[in-house]
């Protein structure tokens, strides 16, 4: 770890790690991300960092540097989760309910420092680099919000972190292609007839139907789908009945359909009403079915890989950069690589519990080093010959 933005981002540690456990003690859910905008906008104008102030939880900095040349984007999610924090550390969650259990404190405190190392060396690149802090990622619709303001037209390429819990610090996982699903929604209404618990044969039971179809929304993935492509579809939600002698009547199932790949995504969004469909008229009973687009899956620029491993390379080393694996989890930061070529990358952040996790923690060296990623993009992508 002897790069020279490394080095530098670790000069500022002890501010990257203050501001990452303010935000830890400070979280805010989705689309309320208030206080913490407030804190960013503080910080840049300590900086002396022009932004553009879009509402009360979109802010995009510009850090310009010595000449024309490209625009090029780095992104933090600022947004927390709704969990009861667990930990038992002097920066813990003082909002109830409310914690930063994904590691949005790190991506925001690493976008920060990173600005701090930028500032320093703004006459040694030519272009322009935007920092976007964005609002409701875990919504799914931060970015798209973000993206809608035109404040990103121009951008020529956009780069974000992910610190990965669980995985070794010190590791920065990379690869071209998919790397996080794309989602749809699921939800499914059946409408069949109550009657008495005694007497099933005069009422047509929701429940007995939605059972089926539950178990049967699993063969699509295990008896329809090549094995080897990926796909989850997850029935999270069922809810049936007002009371235990009274057969349900009506019935409602939810959940999420996951795939890495387009083609999957359209069959599966044909298969689901047809097995909903034939099931529940099986039963006798009336079924709507809605497997509606959510998010997109995230692919990560092949024009970019280069630039971001001779990045990862000139922070840690080559030996330090493994492969990510593909997840089904999804991420809004697809919605950038609509506008122009976008990479995704994994920085290792230790800890022994999972993300959405309230005993989800990070080794804060993990900050460091996702400063100095997002510096030595910049300096792939930007510096003069």
């Amino acid at each position: 770890m002897s790069s020279k933005f490394y080095s530098e981002a670790l000069l500022y540690r002890d501010y990257a790690v203050e501001q990452r456990r303010w935000m830890h003690m400070h979280p805010e859910k989705s689309h309320c991300e208030i206080e913490t905008t407030a804190h960013i906008r503080t910080e840049l104008d300590k900086l002396n960092v022009p932004y553009k102030a879009v509402g009360k939880n979109i802010t995009i900095g510009e850090i310009r540097g010595n000449g024309e040349g490209p625009i090029i984007a780095l992104r933090a999610d600022i947004d927390a989760l709704e969990i009861s924090e667990k930990n038992d550390v002097s920066y813990k969650s003082v909002n109830p309910g409310l914690m930063h259990a994904c590691g949005h404190d790190a991506h925001a405190a690493a976008l920060l420092t990173a600005a701090r190392v930028l500032l320093s060396h703004r006459n040694e690149f030519s272009g322009t680099v935007r920092l976007i802090f964005q609002p409701a990622e875990e919504h799914g619709e931060g970015a798209l919000q973000v993206v809608q303001t035109g404040l990103l037209n121009d951008v020529e390429a956009f780069f974000g972190i992910h610190v990965r819990a669980m995985m070794p610090v010190g590791k920065i996982a990379l690869k071209s292609g998919p790397v996080m699903g794309g989602a749809n929604s699921l939800k499914i209404k059946l409408t069949g007839s109550s009657g008495h618990g005694g007497r099933p044969h005069q009422a047509i039971d929701t429940i007995a139907a939605g059972v089926e179809i539950v178990q049967g929304l699993q063969q699509i993935v295990s008896r329809e789908l090549d094995p080897v492509d990926p796909a989850v579809i997850s029935v999270c939600q069922f809810h049936a009945g007002t009371r235990d002698n009274i057969i349900a009547g009506e019935a409602s199932i939810s959940g999420t359909v996951r795939v890495l790949h387009e083609r999957t995504r359209k069959y599966i969004e044909e298969a689901v009403p047809r097995i909903v469909r034939n099931i529940a008229s099986a039963h006798r009973v009336s079924a709507e079915t809605e497997c509606e687009f959510a998010t997109s899956i995230l692919e990560n620029s092949p024009v970019l890989q280069p630039y971001v491993e001779r990045a990862a390379a000139a922070v840690l080393s080559s030996e330090a950069i493994i492969e990510s694996t593909p997840e089904l989890g999804t991420e809004d930061f697809s919605v950038y690589g609509k506008l122009a070529p976008a990479y995704f990358a994994f920085v290792g952040a230790g800890g022994t519990s999972p993300h959405h996790s309230d005993t989800f923690n990070i080794d804060e060296e993990s900050i460091v080093i996702s400063a100095a990623l997002h510096t030595s993009f910049v300096f792939e992508y930007l510096a003069k010959e």
